[in-house]
């Protein structure tokens, strides 16, 4: 029962809106040409997109927003594999631009990333052994990421405790129903929280307080927040040029310094002074 109510929940705030990405995108669903697909565990074909490191030193397993895909965040995961973070991007079958997908949400979008992120995970485990894996995302998948680095929802445990790091960009919020008030307990990797004191979903997060939450009542420690004056929900494809060049780095360096273990850039993370429009929390 409590793991049908999460679902029910779930298809009732996701059944009407994406997120402000999608949104803002008007392009119908196409076939995407991934950079090759995978089988999920119905039998569904599963989409992936690669940004491949050059000298490859980690993994960062990124989810999109619902709706999205990942061609949305070309700038960041670009920039993420340029610095030998090799990416790989699951186009979710909620996404507008998916062949079998678009309308797709509520209680069967959260199970279908749910198995296509499993396969997906598998799959990096398998052909890049040994490598450092990193999960991230974006709004709905940042819930995604952050469940898969040990929060509890209401429909169970998934957690991985190969996670290293966890890249969590303007968090779906809490969702009544599927996140419950000991959610965040069992999130122990190193987390980077990011959003924007104007970072609101209409009919969906009304205060952007609510994406603190898993900074706030995740266990302390190698807890970073970052909260951009003025940013709002799409602030990873569409703040400003200076934001976003410096969520670019630190970034990295948050992943350098967790995920490869690199104390220059954990030196750069502790001793980093936010210029003007930007605050920093740490816990």
């Amino acid at each position: 029962m409590k793991r049908l109510t999460g679902l029910m929940a779930c298809a009732l705030l996701f059944g009407t809106a994406g997120d402000v990405a999608a949104q803002s995108d008007p392009a119908p669903a196409v076939a995407p040409v991934g950079d090759l697909t995978l089988t999920g565990p119905d039998g569904r074909s599963i989409p992936v997109f690669v940004w491949p490191a050059a000298e490859e030193r980690a993994v960062i397993l990124f989810s999109h927003g619902l709706g999205g895909a990942p061609a949305a965040y070309e700038e960041i995961l670009g920039r993420w594999a340029g610095a030998g973070f090799t990416v790989i991007a699951p186009m979710h079958l909620d996404s507008r631009r998916h062949p079998e997908g678009g309308n797709v949400s509520g209680g069967r979008a959260f199970m279908a990333r749910i198995g296509e992120l499993t396969v997906a995970r598998a799959m990096v485990k398998a052909t890049h052994p040994g490598k450092p894996l990193i999960v991230a995302g974006h709004s709905f998948g940042s819930l995604m990421a952050l469940i898969q680095a040990g929060a509890v929802s209401a429909v169970g445990p998934m957690g991985d405790p190969d996670v290293k790091a966890v890249v969590a960009i303007s968090s779906a919020g809490d969702l009544p129903g599927l996140v419950t008030p000991d959610t965040w307990d069992g999130v122990s990797a190193p987390l980077l929280m990011v959003t924007g004191d104007a970072d609101t979903v209409p009919g969906f997060v009304t205060d952007w307080t609510a994406h603190r939450s898993p900074f706030d009542r995740s266990p302390p420690g190698d807890r970073m927040l970052v909260i951009f004056e003025g940013g709002d929900h799409n602030l990873v494809a569409q703040g400003s040029e200076a934001n976003r060049a410096l969520l670019g780095s630190l970034s990295l360096d948050f992943m350098q310094a967790y995920g490869l273990q690199d104390d220059a850039a954990a030196d750069r993370l502790r001793t980093f002074n936010p210029p003007p429009g930007v605050r920093i929390e740490r816990r």
